[in-house]
């Protein structure tokens, strides 16, 4: 029986297959996830276990997109990092190797893209030695020693992992591990690469070796990334036990490190257990900086709580989201916020009665990045500004809203008849 299992208990697999068609009908993901992996523990034959399987893939797939679509997100609005980790996350989430070569692609071309926008004289793509410089500069002291031993193969190899060519890289890694007896690091890179390849038991291997060669004090943040890489694979693997045990060894290596109470709270709010994974990140949120606190933290934090039904909770982290994006704003960086904070921080002031806020909060979405939803946002917007009786200010994000609907014909029809109802 699995760690979660044994915590919360299962019904009976068409119960949960049924939950768990209802949650992804919905685009709630996580939830659908956590209810069809419920029922892949209860199946009952191999027919039923096939068909969790495979909407626990096609969860875990839509849960990746979600995080490609974040990261793009983030890109706008210059947060590479964050971005780069989001992508990450999808890699590792990503059930199909379609799903996952589109993460990886994209991770692959985001540095040249913002590159391209920043500055007009830039080259199409970075130099090899402007790629080396971007990647020696995440490495510690020790890590960078051990490279710098393998010479020019190593270098060729781990520009080909992230050129994408996952296999040229791998056997170049393998190479050169097969010449060196007192490899370290090496074992990590190698695990990227046939993480990449889908060699998941490989990749699982190596990345033990690289741990189990790391002395207690050692590995920083490579020894993180090995952890959460693990953690994936066991999850993948559906030992939910085996995730828990590599998430928790990152709490007892990286006590003041807030990353490492993410991965465990993002792990049990992907699995539809809010309440565990809100008391899981309220205990890193005192780590985080005062100054400039993780907002993706403090979001996840938020969601967490908005989904155990702490809406109060949830509005103090969503307003720190908040107010961050407003310090950004700037002449040439438009007010925008993430839409997941936004969303819920409106649906709590419209609970509460702030009407006049929860309007402000989706007009500024139907005028940020995440273009591909600004249909709904206008629509949220004019259904709201409706009910306090702002007929003009309705009747304006209709008719915005209606130029956006061409080509459904529905749509159309549903927003002009709330126009006529305003003549």
């Amino acid at each position: 029986m699995s760690f979660l299992k044994k915590l919360f208990g299962g019904a009976s697999f068409g119960d949960e297959m049924a939950a768990g068609d209802a949650h992804a009908e919905a685009g709630r993901h996580a939830e659908a996830r956590a209810a069809y992996e419920r029922a892949l523990d209860a199946a009952r034959d191999d027919a039923e276990r096939a068909r969790a399987r495979e909407r626990v893939d096609a969860s875990l797939d839509a849960l990746a997109r979600e995080r490609i679509a974040e990261a793009e997100s983030l890109a706008r609005n210059d947060a590479l990092d964050l971005a780069a980790a989001e992508l990450q996350n999808a890699m590792e989430l990503a059930a199909s190797s379609e799903v996952k070569n589109e993460a990886r692609r994209r991770l692959e071309t985001l540095e040249q893209e913002d590159a391209k926008r920043s500055q007009a004289d830039v080259p199409d793509e970075m130099s090899d030695e402007d790629r080396w410089a971007l990647l020696a500069g995440s490495w510690g002291e020790e890590q960078l020693e051990e490279y710098d031993e393998y010479g020019e193969p190593f270098r060729e190899a781990l520009l080909a992992l992230h050129d994408g060519d996952a296999k040229e890289a791998r056997d170049g890694l393998q190479a050169i591990l097969d010449e060196y007896e007192d490899s370290v690091y090496l074992w990590l890179e190698l695990g990227r690469a046939k993480m990449l390849c889908e060699d998941w038991d490989g990749a699982e291997e190596a990345l033990r070796t690289f741990l189990e060669a790391l002395d207690e004090d050692e590995g920083g943040p490579a020894r993180m990334s090995a952890l959460a890489n693990l953690a994936g694979l066991r999850d993948r693997a559906g030992d939910e036990d085996g995730a828990i045990a590599m998430l928790e060894a990152a709490l007892d290596a990286f006590p003041e490190e807030p990353g490492a109470f993410l991965m465990m709270g993002r792990f049990l709010f992907d699995k539809g257990h809010a309440q565990e994974a809100a008391d899981v990140l309220a205990a890193g949120a005192e780590l985080l900086d005062t100054d400039r606190p993780d907002w993706r933290y403090l979001e996840l934090l938020g969601l967490a709580h908005a989904e155990a039904g702490d809406d109060e909770q949830a509005a103090l982290h969503f307003d720190r989201v908040i107010a961050f994006f407003v310090s950004l704003r700037s002449h040439d960086r438009p007010l925008d916020y993430p839409p997941q904070t936004a969303l819920r921080r409106a649906a709590i002031h419209e609970a509460a009665g702030e009407l006049e806020k929860a309007a402000d909060l989706y007009r500024t979405l139907a005028s940020g990045s995440d273009v591909d939803n600004h249909l709904k946002y206008h629509r949220e917007a004019a259904r709201v500004l409706l009910e306090l009786e702002l007929d003009d200010e309705a009747r304006r994000m209709l008719t915005r809203a209606l130029a956006l609907a061409e080509g459904d014909e529905e749509v159309q029809a549903e927003i002009e008849a709330q126009l006529a109802e305003l003549e």
